[in-house]
């Protein structure tokens, strides 16, 4: 309907104030909103399209929108130069708020509501807006369909209920914060398809829900179809967790925990401190673009372990989304273990590690290894690494059926498999690398398979292939699969949610920060050798003052931060430190260089040398480093020799520069560092990071 000459007059007027003073707003506001209110058309179009730019919540992209050149252009055909009330040129760079700035312009216009119809930029911003779309969930009555127990009633105990998912433009249901569903990273994915299927996982250790996983058919634009599960809380009273996923083929595209109040009858009071008592929060999504191309070279995420720190009991919750049958049969199973026999099952397995690396009788001085050393070391550290995984996968548990989970799953895990891991809420570190997936008898006449170097991944034709006294390298999963442990996990200290990166956007030459303690025997060799593998320019730091000004000045184009030195804990105040030549390096440190590597470096933690470094030692920095922009780290299980870490760091940048994902590269040098040196040391090194990340532009000299 179009505005009268009144109509049009009152916006003019509106423009034109705003124009002269952007602040003025306040005073405009009840005159421009008596206006609109007195047209219903123009009333229900407004109310209708501020909902949707309040879900926004302010995260619009800036690229959306015009400058003020070109929207004069656009609308004047010539531009206009701008002259302000005391006749200078005005300067729209120097504009508070490029927002007001276009609405004044547009206001001002003769017929604004021909104007706003024409306007390009309007059309791909009510486009923006319009898609739009937000995971939504809340609870309803199964007695009665159509009845949604609001958000201020709790639940009852042992009642059922329907949990009702859905992704809608609308946002409604539990969410507190307005996070948006990450359409974009589907974006290349639809073709000519009209519908994709995603995978909703529900799961709690507070609820029986009748199925766990159950399809959701996403339309192109719109509103999907509800999807039901009916749950039923156990708990008697008290605070209790849903978790909520959804995935597409494998990729966790978001994650939520919803929280609810359970009482033992309905009818009580509840105290102010437990209002209210249903609400949810997203905890993990994905940013990242997924493309048809991504997902043809890359393997799907088959089996995807969710790690979770429980906070009222301090149990560790793992739950394996196992898909190893393809999308139709994503099979759930969960366990839950007490941090003592988690904790003392994985410091049972550093140990060995620690001991094979830094015994004058082990790998310590030695980078060509034999069978002599394997036969040593690699039995008892296999049976640290069977033990962890007997105490962490499910093999029988708690199934009546008597369907062995553990084995049926590694059954279907083939070789070079992409296991994708997630922290979720608390930062539990697992040595996943050092899972032993076969039975071992362990005892002094334990040896090492003889042929082991002959035969593929699988042992095919190994007549030793199920002997429980014979250990084969290729039954430890860092040899045999591609782990990512996904450094996007939500914690207090981060801003919310980090996106997951998977490309570091170098140039050539690479720009390298290499920071060294000085003590160390082979830095000064190690250098010439990193330059001579591709491209570089190298920053070196062996000092604090050093690295400061490196990251001060240079700190937005870093593409590889690399640490060759000691690391540790604080004996007293158990800080965490990277230790360069005399000085140390503490979270306070690195939390003051927040936002400042806009290009997203990996950081390689080379922790060399004697003291107590493990993940322990560097978790909570990876948050330190994450902040700042880092794109992933990689990071150590225990101390390694130097003998060691100098041409393993070589072997690994060497593939990182001839532009293959860090991942495939790491497991790579492994299986090389073992076929062709006898030496298991590469199992040492973790990834925390998505396992396709690589170079933009390889590096390598050819």
């Amino acid at each position: 309907m179009p505005l009268s000459t009144d109509e049009q007059e009152v916006l003019q007027n509106v423009g034109r104030q705003l124009e002269l003073d952007p602040d003025y707003w306040e005073e405009i506001e009840e005159g421009l909103m008596a206006m609109i209110e007195a047209n219903a058309a123009l009333n229900h179009l407004f109310q209708l399209n501020k909902a949707k730019l309040e879900a926004l919540d302010g995260q619009l992209p800036r690229e959306i929108l015009p400058s003020l050149a070109e929207l004069e252009e656009e609308l004047f055909t010539e531009t206009r130069e701008v002259v302000t009330f005391d006749g200078f040129p005005k300067d729209i760079s120097s504009q508070p708020n490029q927002v007001i700035s276009l609405t004044s312009t547009i206001l001002k216009t003769d017929n604004q509501d021909q104007t706003a119809k024409e306007l390009s930029f309007l059309e791909e911003l009510s486009d923006y807006v319009q898609s739009y779309r937000f995971f939504n969930s809340y609870f309803g009555n199964p007695s009665d369909r159509s009845t949604i127990i609001p958000p201020s009633e709790p639940l009852i105990h042992g009642q059922p209920y329907f949990l009702f998912i859905d992704i809608s433009p609308e946002r409604k249901g539990l969410d507190k914060e307005p996070t948006p569903f990450p359409d974009q990273a589907l974006a290349q994915v639809w073709n000519d398809q009209e519908t994709l299927s995603l995978d909703v996982v529900v799961t709690s250790k507070d609820f029986s829900i009748d199925a766990t996983v159950k399809p959701l058919t996403l339309p192109r634009r719109g509103s999907s179809d509800s999807v039901q599960f009916t749950v039923k809380p156990n708990l008697f009273e008290g605070r209790s967790y849903i978790r909520v996923e959804l995935l597409y083929r494998g990729y966790l595209l978001q994650s939520k925990q919803i929280a609810a109040l359970i009482l033992p009858r309905g009818g009580a009071e509840i105290p102010e401190s437990l209002r209210p008592p249903q609400t949810a929060r997203i905890t993990f999504t994905t940013t990242d673009l997924l493309t048809n191309e991504q997902l043809a070279l890359l393997p799907e995420r088959v089996l995807t372990v969710d790690v979770e720190l429980d906070r009222r009991d301090g149990s560790i919750d793992f739950r394996f989304l196992d898909r190893t049958q393809g999308n139709q049969e994503l099979a759930f199973y969960d366990t839950t273990l007490q941090p003592t026999a988690l904790g003392e099952a994985i410091a049972a397995v550093r140990y060995q590690l620690s001991l094979m690396a830094s015994n004058d009788e082990g790998y310590k001085w030695k980078t060509q290894g034999d069978m002599e050393l394997l036969n040593t070391w690699l039995p008892a550290l296999a049976d640290a690494g069977r033990r962890l995984y007997r105490v962490m996968l499910p093999e029988n548990k708690g199934n009546i059926l008597g369907e062995d989970r553990g084995e049926t799953l590694r059954a279907a895990l083939h070789p070079n498999t992409v296991i994708q891991v997630n922290p979720i809420l608390g930062k539990v570190t697992i040595p996943w690398a050092l899972l032993y997936e076969r039975k071992i008898r362990y005892s002094q006449r334990v040896r090492v398979c003889e042929q082991f170097v002959e035969r593929d991944t699988d042992c095919t034709g190994c007549p030793f292939k199920d002997d429980s006294k014979v250990v084969c390298p290729h039954a430890f999963w860092g040899y045999r699969y591609a782990i990512e442990q996904l450094p996007a996990w939500t914690s207090n200290e981060l801003p919310q949610p980090l996106a997951l990166i998977r490309q570091i956007a170098n140039d050539r030459p690479l720009s390298l920060n290499f920071n060294v303690c000085r003590e160390f025997l082979l830095w000064q060799e190690h250098l010439p050798k990193i330059e001579a593998l591709g491209s570089v320019e190298l920053f070196e730091a062996d000092e604090i003052p050093a690295l400061e000004l490196i990251w001060e000045n240079d700190g937005a184009t870093l593409d590889l931060i690399y640490f060759y030195c000691h690391g540790g804990v604080e004996e007293s105040s158990k800080q965490p430190y990277l230790a360069l030549s005399g000085e140390r390096i503490y979270s306070n440190f690195l939390e003051d260089f927040e936002h400042r590597w806009q290009h997203h470096p990996l950081v390689l933690l080379n922790g060399c040398g004697t003291g107590d470094y493990g993940p322990e030692s560097y978790i909570s920095l990876i948050d330190d480093f994450r902040a700042a922009g880092a794109s992933g780290v990689i990071g150590t299980e225990c101390p390694v020799p130097e003998m060691f870490a100098e041409p393993y760091a070589i072997a690994l940048l060497g593939r990182l520069f001839r532009g293959e994902p860090l991942g495939q590269a790491m497991l790579a040098v492994r299986r090389e560092l073992l076929q062709n040196n006898l030496n298991p040391l590469g199992l040492v090194y973790s990834m925390y990071a998505a396992h396709e990340i690589a170079l933009t532009i390889p590096v390598a000299h050819h």
